[in-house]
């Protein structure tokens, strides 16, 4: 009886060896990639401080201003006057197409598949 008891005790003893070890090892993997995600988010933290810094250098008031100097002749460029700005509110609606909705029948032509509607 004892010696059964021991064996079992032996194979129970296996079976949780290797799910500590099964567990140990999923837990490393986890840590790598935990790891790379980090390094992955410095990687795009440093990318968007780049980027950041070459806007902040692009959208400088003298360079636009000499760019616009520049290619005055070309790009007839002119002051936007206070009329030009508007609200949605004021921009006329785009008209609805109510004119049939058409998709290509079996026999090459074209079938009328129904019409439009607005709601």
């Amino acid at each position: 009886m004892t010696r059964y008891f021991n064996i079992g005790l032996l194979v129970a003893m296996i079976v949780t060896a290797a799910a500590v070890y099964d567990r140990k090892y999923d837990t490393e993997l986890a840590a790598e990639r935990v790891a790379h995600l980090r390094q992955k988010i410095e990687e795009e933290k440093n990318a968007i401080q780049h980027l950041k810094a070459e806007w902040s250098l692009l959208e400088q008031p003298a360079r636009i201003q000499e760019l616009v100097e520049r290619y005055h002749d070309y790009l007839k460029l002119d002051t936007v006057s206070p009329e030009q700005v508007v609200s949605i509110d004021d921009l006329p609606l785009r008209p609805v197409d109510l004119t049939p909705y058409q998709k290509p029948s079996a026999l090459g032509g074209y079938a009328d598949a129904g019409t439009a509607t607005v709601r």
